[in-house]
């Protein structure tokens, strides 16, 4: 983390990304310019994550498990989906503006699971 963006870089900060009110603090400058790109977790170019494609890959096999090996549904069966929030297009998988609350358990097959 540059320091000249973030106060005490080296040290972790629970709530660094947000504001007194605890908001999303989307405001960050440099040279008493406000950044358009205050984050970028993954890195670009030569500086990029070396364990990107393992992060990845992993969240897939996740996702995959819990398809597959769990009955999944909504808390509150007459809920609607939520609208997506997209302020972060581009940035991997757009965040709806609300939760949508579900429940999951195992699934059990006649051999038991």
């Amino acid at each position: 983390m540059d320091p000249e963006i973030y106060s005490e870089p080296q040290k972790f900060k629970h709530d660094r990304f947000l504001n007194q009110d605890g908001s999303v603090k989307m405001d960050f400058y440099k040279r008493g310019r406000r950044l358009k790109y205050y984050t970028m977790p993954w890195g670009a170019g030569t500086n990029g994550c070396v364990g990107k494609q393992l992060a990845i890959n992993t969240i897939r096999q996740f996702v995959y498990m819990v398809l597959t090996k769990c009955e999944l549904e909504l808390c509150d069966p007459s809920a609607q989906l939520p609208e997506v929030n997209t302020s972060r297009y581009g940035f991997g998988v757009l965040q709806p503006q609300e939760d949508l609350l579900f429940r999951y358990r195992l699934k059990t097959n006649h051999k038991g699971l």
